[in-house]
């Protein structure tokens, strides 16, 4: 019995490794070879041996779309954006399987914008800005292997951050999918930007999804509160932050979740946009 169980472990521990090996090899690779456009290619080409379905958005089907938070982001840059859509669906799947979507932070690098972030061992790192969406289309490699049940859809918000001319300004505003507008009063606040395409466009879908995680390196000042071992949280749903939580506890994946208080949502407001 326990000869059987470790070979389950290990099969199970090599299906994780290898999702995990790529989304470091993800997020080491330099900027300037992996651009939203290449990391694009990159699914296309990896995605039918895992049983994923992609499609990839270019920038004139963003605009299209009305993407203008992935758009607003991208302007000061040469590089096109890219968002990408991945769906994974369980053998036998029906309208009422469950149903999970994941939106990736997809920053391919972060100089920060028109408000340029400070110092170059923080613009080192940045070729990191992009794990959000690395760890869910990694993560999603593994989900036939390990025999998931429920529908997936990852939604990945994939462009750098850059000055220029023509570079989204401070006072700028934005309107994002479904016609939100935005005020932009920090252009390297821009991870929630791309973001908020992807969570709009992951409502729509006609399979309405049961539960949306979107993961992201979002804010130093959640390393500000809890240090560089463990991962903020925030949830509106207290059935998901326990699975999340109980995940994290598993992996030793630290996280902690932090309160998301009704209180401060007037100061979201402006006096210009919504």
């Amino acid at each position: 019995e326990g000869a059987e169980g470790a070979e389950v472990g290990a099969e199970r521990g090599l299906i994780l490794a290898r999702p995990a090996g790529l989304s470091r090899d993800l997020g080491n690779t330099p900027p300037r070879h992996l651009s939203a456009v290449k990391f694009a290619q990159i699914i296309e080409g990896l995605a039918p041996q895992y049983g994923l379905e992609v499609q990839v958005f270019d920038r004139q089907q963003l605009i299209d779309m009305g993407c203008g938070g992935l758009l607003g982001v991208n302007a000061g840059s040469t590089e096109e954006p890219r968002m990408i859509k991945i769906r994974y669906t369980p053998e036998g799947a029906t309208d009422e399987t469950a149903h999970l979507a994941l939106v990736g932070k997809g920053i391919m690098y972060d100089s920060g914008g028109i408000s340029l972030k400070p110092s170059n061992a923080m613009h080192a790192a940045m070729k990191l800005d992009m794990m959000g969406a690395g760890a869910v289309f990694s993560s999603m490699t593994s989900l036939r292997e390990l025999g998931a049940t429920s529908v997936v859809t990852g939604w990945l918000m994939c462009t750098d951050n850059m000055p220029s001319g023509s570079a989204t300004k401070l006072g700028d505003v934005l309107t994002i999918r479904g016609g939100t507008t935005v005020e932009v009063k920090n252009t390297d606040a821009e991870g929630r930007l791309v973001l908020a395409d992807g969570l709009v466009l992951a409502t729509e879908e006609r399979r309405r999804p049961d539960a949306i995680v979107d993961i992201a390196t979002l804010t130093g000042a959640a390393m500000a509160a809890l240090g560089t071992k463990t991962a903020a949280m925030l949830a509106n749903n207290d059935q998901i932050a326990e699975q999340l939580q109980a995940a994290a506890d598993s992996t030793d994946e630290n996280t902690w979740r932090m309160p998301l208080d009704r209180r401060y949502r007037e100061q979201l407001k402006s006096d210009v946009a919504d």
